[in-house]
């Protein structure tokens, strides 16, 4: 079983994978189909996740960016050269900050909540 990109993605790859190819074919007859169900849960939560997380990226990105030339990879590497900064736009610290907090939200809520942030 190969679990394919990383982080949360990569997780529920081996949740589901896991679920389908050694959980189901143990359980009883009668409990398989709640297992398809949950795998099928799994995989919807998986889109939701990555939904999420591309509509804040390109949010945060379209406004440093014309519609779809930007990275955060360039992102970063244009901060750290300065040609990104507070002079052109006064935003930048709270909308990176937005970011930080919306990718935290998904990969580590108990981190927010321990800082007293609402997630």
């Amino acid at each position: 079983m190969a679990a394919r990109g990383k982080g949360a993605d990569a997780l529920l790859d081996l949740a589901i994978e896991t679920l389908k190819a050694e959980i189901n074919p143990a359980l009883p007859a009668d409990k398989r189909y709640a297992a398809a169900m949950l795998a099928n849960a799994l995989e919807i939560a998986r889109r939701e996740v990555e939904a999420a997380e591309d509509a804040h990226e390109l949010t945060l990105l379209d406004y440093f960016y014309e519609d779809g030339d930007g990275t955060l990879k360039q992102l970063a590497s244009d901060l750290r050269k300065g040609e990104i900064s507070e002079v052109g736009h006064p935003d930048i610290r709270e909308r990176l900050r937005a970011h930080l907090v919306a990718e935290l939200k998904i990969r580590n809520p108990r981190f927010l909540r321990s800082r007293g942030v609402k997630g």
